[in-house]
């Protein structure tokens, strides 16, 4: 007998669509959208039933690993019926109709009043998702975090979720297997240092739910080893041609993105700092001009760095007229930038992705060291840790702005450009 199975199918011409409403409870997840209409490219019903079977089956998966919309009101009745509980321990179940919700089908409030008489703890289904995770980490530290910071976070959630092939997924239901395999896909593609970034932003959003009480059990993403050297990808400075091209060659009639570049020549700024500066970062001492990184990679990325006096009128006269909020270069978009340079940089100069706009950082640092700077000094420029001791971490507030430029202008002379 010939099969007439054509559910959510349909002939259009000689090739098959598949077409479907999406079920109410993942509606949220189409972005408004309410139906499925998607070609399967074959006029073959036997193929199209087939890949009507994997896309039916996508649904269920997504359906299956969304996150628990009754979560919230689970939690909120537990503690309200413990309340009372706790208040009236012979009746406090009086106010509360459970034939009703059996009647109504209402699993949440049946599974938080077994919870709370103690039959049985549904506690486990109802933890937090890794995506409300996301939300609740964000929330707390956007404004303490870049943008990019924050952009990271949310590209390596994303990627997670990719390799597991689920939309989402509870905290407590990550196993340190899925960490381990996703840490050995990562490493046949990426250097060491990339793979331990990726798995550390995950890991920050585990330790602040952690810290809220979210989870108990011990972090997944915890105690991996990761292969390949701590050198793996370092960064590698220019040649003095590959600078001279530059010179010559990038954003010559884009004054903007020229300065971008000759900033990150003559601070080692990071492209992410230089992209977040807003016209009340320009700091001015005199005749002395500086950019004030607000913030950046690292707690010590917070500084005070001195310009060029050329560097520095072409910065104040940017700021002249404009609100402080206002973005300084007229971009904040750090990965659009770092795309942009490197565009150039890969048709023009090097493939070696170890050569990018961090170079200027590396050169910049090197220049520092060359040129005999106080390590103390350079670091405070440069952003990086310093201050171990109780007196110089603690107490100190650091060296004032006419010290920096001194060891700054020392420097410079070596930078090749």
């Amino acid at each position: 007998m010939v099969s007439t199975d054509t559910k959510h199918l349909k002939l259009r011409g000689n090739i098959w669509w598949y077409q479907r409403r999406i079920p109410k409870d993942l509606q949220n997840q189409f972005e408004g959208q309410t139906t499925i209409s998607e070609s399967l490219g074959t006029g073959d019903i036997r193929e199209a039933r087939h890949q009507r079977n994997i896309l039916n089956g996508r649904l269920e998966e997504r359906k299956f690993n969304a996150p628990n919309k009754g979560r919230h009101r689970f939690l909120e009745l537990v503690q309200e019926m413990s309340d009372h509980q706790s208040q009236n321990p012979e009746s406090w179940d009086e106010p509360y109709d459970l034939d009703k919700a059996s009647k109504d089908g209402d699993e949440v409030f049946i599974h938080a009043y077994t919870t709370v008489n103690g039959r049985k703890d549904h506690r486990s289904r109802y933890t937090i998702s890794l995506k409300e995770a996301l939300n609740v980490w964000i929330r707390k530290f956007e404004s303490d975090k870049t943008q990019d910071t924050i952009s990271k976070v949310k590209k390596a959630v994303d990627n997670f979720l990719k390799h597991l092939k689920l939309y989402d997924v509870l905290l407590t239901d990550i196993s340190k297997r899925q960490v381990h395999d996703y840490i050995e896909a990562l490493q046949a593609t990426y250097a060491k240092t990339t793979v331990q970034g990726q798995i550390s932003r995950i890991r920050s959003i585990w330790t602040y739910c952690e810290s809220l009480g979210e989870v108990s059990t011990a972090s997944p993403f915890d105690g991996h080893s990761y292969t390949g050297g701590n050198n793996t990808n370092r960064k590698q400075p220019f040649t003095v041609e590959e600078i001279q091209w530059i010179k010559e060659n990038v954003a010559t009639r884009e004054p903007n993105r020229r300065l971008l570049v000759e900033l990150g020549v003559f601070t080692g700024c990071r492209i992410s700092e230089l992209c977040n500066l807003q016209m009340q970062h320009v700091v001015t001492e005199g005749d002395i001009t500086a950019i004030y990184i607000a913030t950046g990679k690292t707690d010590a990325a917070e500084r005070v760095v001195p310009l060029t006096n050329e560097l520095g009128l072409r910065v104040r006269a940017l700021r002249e007229g404009k609100q402080n909020d206002e973005p300084l270069l007229g971009f904040d978009n750090s990965s659009e930038m770092s795309r942009w340079f490197s565009r150039i940089k890969t048709e023009n100069i090097s493939t070696d992705s170890a050569k990018c706009f961090h170079s200027f950082r590396v050169m910049f640092s090197t220049a520092m060291q060359q040129a005999g700077v106080d390590e103390l000094k350079a670091a405070a420029i440069l952003g990086h840790k310093r201050g171990r001791t109780m007196t110089y971490g603690y107490y100190s507030r650091g060296y004032e702005l006419q010290q920096l430029k001194e060891a700054y202008d020392q420097c410079v002379e070596r930078i090749i450009w």
